[in-house]
C-alpha cells in the first residue's frame, strides 16, 4: 500500500556532509593498509606448523648462546636472517618465507632487535611457541 504523504518524506543525511563528525573523521591519520601477500604453495601456518615438528635444525646453532646487538647485525640477508625479540635471540631465516607478511615486511627487523617493531604489529603473537626451534639464545649489553 503506498501512502502518497511518505514520497516526499526527506530524511536528513548522517552524519552530515560538511558536519563535524565528517571533518573530523577526514582529519584523522588512516592506519597504514596491509598489502596482501601470497606465500609460495606449501609456506601456510599449518605448514610452519609440521616443519617446526620435523626435528629439522632450525637453529643453525649447536647450542644456545649470549648475544650483543652487534652480534645481531651480522645476520641481515635473507640467507641469514636474525632478530631479537623480547630478550630472546632467533634465526627469523627459516620462517622468511612463511611470515603472512611477507619476506620483505619480516626483514625489517633483520640483523637488529625487532622487539618495538614486533609489538607495535603483533603483540598478540606469542613467540615463544611461534618460533621457539629457531631460538638461538639470549640478547645480552654489548661488550666494552
Amino acid at each position: 500500500m503506498n501512502n502518497s504523504s511518505d514520497q516526499g518524506l526527506r530524511v536528513p543525511e548522517f552524519p552530515a556532509r560538511n558536519g563535524p563528525q565528517r571533518l573530523v573523521a577526514a582529519t584523522t591519520k588512516q592506519p597504514r593498509l596491509r598489502e596482501k601477500v601470497i606465500l609460495e604453495p606449501g609456506h601456510s601456518a599449518l605448514d610452519w606448523a609440521k616443519l617446526k615438528s620435523s626435528g629439522k635444525d632450525l637453529r643453525g646453532v649447536p647450542q644456545l648462546g649470549r648475544y650483543t646487538l652487534e652480534d645481531l647485525k651480522e645476520h641481515k640477508t635473507q640467507e641469514d636472517a636474525w632478530t631479537a625479540i623480547q630478550g630472546k635471540v632467533y634465526n627469523i631465516t627459516p620462517y622468511l618465507k612463511f611470515h603472512p607478511g611477507g619476506v620483505k615486511d619480516l626483514m625489517r627487523c633483520a640483523g637488529k632487535d625487532g622487539t618495538r617493531l614486533f609489538m607495535l604489529t603483533h603483540s598478540w603473537v606469542n613467540t615463544d611457541y611461534l618460533l621457539d626451534q629457531c631460538m638461538v639464545g639470549f640478547l645480552v649489553p654489548s661488550r666494552q
